[in-house]
C-alpha cells in the first residue's frame, strides 16, 4: 500500500466529517434570507458533524492503524446512510398520509450527522475491542512459546548436563566437564533470546534516522564470525530504534554463522533493505516456517533468532521477504521501511 494511500485511510474519518461541516454550513453561504431560527437548527448537524471531525482528529492522534481507522470509517459512512434513508422512508410514510413528502435540509443534515458520529463510535468501540484481542492472542501465544521453551528446549540441555556430569564424576574425565559447559551456555542463550523475544513484540516509540552502515557494523562487531566478512553496500539513513535495528542485524548475522557462508552483504532497496549472506539458503517450503519461535534446521541453533527478527520488523510495521540471494544464499528484504 502506497503512503498515499495509507494517509487518506489514517484521515478518512476526518475527512467525512469535514464534508458534513461543509454541506451544513454552505446553506449559510447560498441563502443569504436564512431565518434566525434555520441558524439554530443548522447549528446542531454542524456540532455533530465537529464531533465526527474530532473523532477522526483523536483517532489520528491515537496513532491507531490506518486499517482500523478505514473500519471506523466504515462504520460511520454506514451510520449516515442508514440514518439517511431512514428519514426518506419516513418522509415516504408521511406522503401517504397527506403530508409534505420533503423535510427540512436542517433536519435531513441532522440525522445524517448523528448518523455518521453514531456509527463512528461503534466502529471506534469495536477497533479497540479486536485491537486488545488480538494483544490478548498474541499474549497467549507468547505464553504457548514459553511453555514450549521450558518444558522441551530448556529440558534437552538439562538432561545433558545432567548425564555428563554423572559421568564426570564416575570418570573424572574432563570432556565431560566440557559437554556440562556448553550445555549450560545453551541455556544461557535459550534464556537471553526469549527475553529479547518477549521485549520485541512491543511497539516502537524513540525512533530516529539511523545510517544502515554504521548499525550494522557495530552489530557485526557483537557476533562472532570466524573467517567471514561483511560488505555493506548503502549508506542510507533510515527511521529506526537504533538499538532494535541493532538486535535485528545481530540475529540475521548469526543466522548466516549457523548456516555457513563466507560473506554477509547489506544494501538498499527502493523500499527498504536487504540483508544477504551466500550460504545454502532457505527452501521456499521452509520461508515461512523459519520466522516460527523454536523452529531450526541447525543441531545448535535455539529457533529465536529469526522469530525475534519478525517481532522487531513488525514492530517498525516492516513487512519481510525471504527469496533466494544472487549467490544462492538467504535473502531478507525488509519493505516499507521509512528513510530521511
Amino acid at each position: 500500500m502506497s503512503r498515499y494511500a495509507v494517509r487518506v485511510r489514517e484521515w478518512s474519518v476526518a475527512g467525512l466529517g469535514a464534508g458534513l461541516l461543509a454541506v451544513s454550513a454552505s446553506y449559510f453561504a447560498v441563502d443569504g434570507s436564512v431565518a434566525t431560527s434555520e441558524y439554530v437548527r443548522f447549528a446542531i448537524p454542524i456540532a455533530l458533524s465537529l464531533f465526527v471531525v474530532a473523532l477522526g482528529l483523536w483517532l489520528r492522534a491515537a496513532e491507531l492503524p490506518a486499517d482500523l481507522v478505514c473500519v471506523v470509517f466504515l462504520w460511520s459512512f454506514t451510520g449516515s446512510v442508514v440514518m439517511g434513508l431512514l428519514t426518506g422512508w419516513i418522509s415516504l410514510l408521511q406522503s401517504f398520509e397527506g403530508r409534505p413528502m420533503l423535510q427540512p435540509a436542517s433536519i435531513v443534515l441532522t440525522k445524517v450527522a448523528l448518523g455518521a458520529l453514531g456509527g463512528g463510535l461503534l466502529g471506534a468501540y469495536y477497533t479497540r475491542l479486536q485491537q486488545r484481542t488480538d494483544e490478548l492472542a498474541e499474549q497467549r501465544n507468547r505464553l504457548d512459546e514459553f511453555a514450549s521453551i521450558v518444558s522441551h528446549d530448556l529440558r534437552n540441555p538439562m538432561n545433558v548436563a545432567q548425564g555428563h556430569l554423572e559421568l564426570a564424576r564416575e570418570t573424572g574425565e574432563d570432556r565431560h566437564f566440557e559437554a556440562v559447559e556448553d550445555a549450560h551456555g545453551r541455556m544461557e542463550r535459550l534464556v537471553d533470546e526469549v527475553l529479547a523475544l518477549s521485549r520485541r513484540g512491543e511497539m516502537v516509540d524513540d525512533v530516529t534516522p539511523v545510517n544502515l552502515r554504521v548499525v550494522a557494523e557495530e552489530a557485526w562487531d557483537t557476533v562472532e564470525t570466524p573467517g567471514m566478512d561483511l560488505r555493506v553496500e548503502t549508506d542510507r539513513r533510515v527511521v529506526s530504534d537504533d538499538r532494535r535495528l541493532r538486535a535485528l542485524f545481530e540475529n540475521l548475522f548469526r543466522n548466516a554463522v549457523d548456516h555457513g557462508g563466507e560473506t554477509v552483504t547489506v544494501g538498499a532497496t527502493d523500499e527498504g533493505f536487504y540483508v544477504a549472506d551466500d550460504g545454502p539458503g532457505i527452501p521456499p517450503e521452509d520461508r515461512e516456517l523459519v520466522f516460527e519461535g523454536g523452529y531450526s534446521t541447525h543441531p545448535d541453533g535455539t529457533g529465536f533468532g529469526l522469530a525475534i527478527v519478525r517481532r522487531i520488523a513488525e514492530a517498525h510495521d516492516w513487512q519481510i521477504r525471504v527469496t533466494e540471494g544472487d549467490s544462492g544464499g538467504a535473502h531478507f528484504e525488509f519493505v516499507g521501511v521509512d528513510r530521511e
